[in-house]
Formats: C-alpha cells, sequence, structure tokens
C-alpha cells in the first residue's frame, strides 16, 4: 500500500503490517522529523480507535521536532480483527495488547537506527494508556518518558451500585458463554446522528470531531460497532489488575498522567486514587471541563494540554 491508499494521514511516512508471533498482523506506521529529531514518540490509541484520528495530533507533535509511531491495536482500525464480524470488538485477555506493543518496540522502533541517540517516549490516550501502563511494568528499561492521558483505570459507570451490577452481569454472561455478544446498548452501525450523540461524551469542538465522520465514510474498514462481553471482561480484569496494591510502584519510568475534568468515559476518581499517593516519578494533572478525547478538544482544553506535555518533554 502506498500513502495515497490512506489519505487522512500526515505526509511523508511511512506504512507497513507488522506479523505477530501468534500470526496476527497490526497496521503500522512511522513519521521522521524533518530535521534532527528531538526524540522518538510510540503513539498508543484507544479502544474502538484507529491512527487516522490522530493526524492533528501527529502533526504537532512533528512541528514539534518529534519522529512518531503508531499502530492500530489488535482488532481495530485496519489490523487484523478478532472475529468474522468486524463490527465486535472482542479480547480474551489484556496481556495480548502489552505483548503486541513490545513487539512493535522491539521490532520496529528499536531498528530504527536514531534509537540510539533520542529519547524514547511512550505516549497513550484512554485504553492506550491501560496498555501503556502494562507494557511499562512488564517490559521495563525501554522508554524514557510517558505521556498517559485519560487512563482507563475504571468505567465511568456511575455511583457504586451501578458498578456492582453492571460488572456482575458482564461476568455472569461471560460465564453463560456469551462473551463474544455484543454488550448491550452495544454493536450499532455507523451513522451519522449516532456520532454526533457521541460527541458529547467525547469532545467540544464541533470542527474535529466532524473529521471523525469524514474520515469513516472515507474508509468504513476502520470502524468498529462496540464493544463484546468478553472484551468489557478482560478489561475489567486488567483493571483489577492495575490497581492492585504494588501494581504501580514496579513502573520506575518517569510518567505524565493527564485527566480530563469532565469524563464521561473513564473514572477520574479511579486515576486520582491510583495515581496521587504515588512516587514522585509521576506527575497528576488535570484539565478542568474537557471531555474524555483531549487531543481532539477545543484549543481552551487542548492548549493545556500542550503546555504539560510539552513541559515535560522539555520542548522550549
Amino acid at each position: 500500500m502506498t500513502w495515497k491508499d490512506f489519505p487522512n494521514f500526515p505526509r511523508p511516512g511511512r506504512v507497513d503490517y507488522l506479523t505477530l508471533q501468534d500470526g496476527h498482523k497490526l497496521r503500522t506506521a512511522c513519521w521522521p522529523a524533518e530535521e534532527d529529531s528531538r526524540g522518538i514518540i510510540v503513539l498508543v490509541n484507544g479502544h474502538r480507535e484507529y491512527m487516522e484520528k490522530y493526524s492533528e495530533f501527529i502533526s504537532d507533535l512533528l512541528a514539534r521536532g518529534f519522529s512518531v509511531y503508531t499502530l492500530d491495536n489488535r482488532g481495530q482500525g485496519l489490523s487484523d480483527r478478532l472475529l468474522p464480524n468486524r463490527l465486535k470488538s472482542y479480547s480474551e485477555n489484556f496481556d495480548c495488547f502489552s505483548n503486541d506493543l513490545n513487539e512493535f518496540v522491539s521490532n520496529i522502533v528499536m531498528k530504527d537506527p536514531r534509537v540510539q541517540d533520542l529519547p524514547l517516549y511512550l505516549v497513550g490516550h484512554s485504553m492506550g494508556s491501560h496498555v501503556c501502563l502494562r507494557y511499562l511494568h512488564d517490559f521495563p528499561g525501554a522508554i524514557d518518558k510517558a505521556v498517559i492521558m485519560a487512563p482507563m483505570i475504571d468505567f465511568n459507570l456511575g455511583n457504586a451500585l451501578a458498578k456492582a451490577v453492571t460488572k456482575f452481569v458482564i461476568r455472569m454472561v461471560v460465564k453463560l458463554g456469551g462473551r463474544k455478544n455484543f454488550a448491550f446498548g452495544q454493536g450499532f452501525e455507523f451513522s451519522h446522528e449516532r456520532h454526533l450523540i457521541k460527541q458529547k461524551l467525547l469532545t467540544h469542538d464541533d470542527d474535529r470531531y466532524a473529521q471523525e465522520v469524514d474520515i469513516i465514510g472515507t474508509m468504513p474498514d476502520l470502524y468498529v460497532g462496540g464493544a463484546t462481553f468478553g472484551w468489557l471482561n478482560a478489561a475489567m480484569d486488567s483493571m483489577e489488575e492495575i490497581q492492585q496494591q504494588g501494581y504501580l510502584e514496579k513502573i520506575t519510568t518517569p510518567m505524565l498522567v493527564v485527566l480530563a475534568g469532565a469524563d464521561q468515559v473513564v473514572d477520574s476518581q479511579a486515576s486520582i486514587d491510583l495515581f496521587s499517593g504515588a512516587d514522585d516519578n509521576i506527575r497528576l494533572v488535570t484539565v478542568d471541563g474537557a471531555r474524555h478525547e483531549m487531543y481532539r478538544e477545543s484549543d481552551i482544553y487542548r492548549d493545556p494540554l500542550w503546555q504539560e506535555i510539552d513541559g515535560f518533554l522539555g520542548v522550549q
């Protein structure tokens, strides 16, 4: 494939497919810095996402002098889907995502000859942030700093009773053999009307959100219709693991954790509880009023995010 096959990508760059040890293929991409790079960014996107959604964010990183590597997580974007119905987001466990990231870093990123002389940074959003935490825990040593945006530490399901009931139902459906079924309220075909409803959860910026509608219209195969009970069950297992005592303490990589103050997708309080008592290697900040997808929020929220990232990564 050439760059003409991906009209929403920044240019110049390179797209490729990485065949994993288990045979699955991941779509990957790389944008070298136009001049001497100030560092290499590995960008990990969120649930049901794809790298095209990050075109503006990637362009901003390139403008700051970074080289950028990214991938579509397995089961989404143009990486291999895990069920015959490509609308279904499915996973048996979350080990696969951190293992995939390790294979990507080891077999693609670390083969870049510049990596020996430049800092290597990890940047994640939502589920991507969750995968970054798992990677930093399981595969220490490669990353110099990590930016963790709106991390998926727990779902935002309202009060404790609602959380308990929802999690009980998910566990029971999986136990009864329904792990490959769409969860309640999931599994919709793409529609402009439903996308406008979803916007209220994700960003205040109408124009940036409209770009997603245009991207899906151009490349409908990027779309994922929703989570299965199996994906939700695997996510809950992994979130419980990350919240276990001592898990975070094993991560020694300096981290910037940025929370969205008006996040209705993930539970920001769970992140505060997890990170606020952590070691000095973690900086925890909140962008007040921001919705979940800060990387494509209105500038009034996006600018503070970039100020934090620039300060953390030494951009003058």
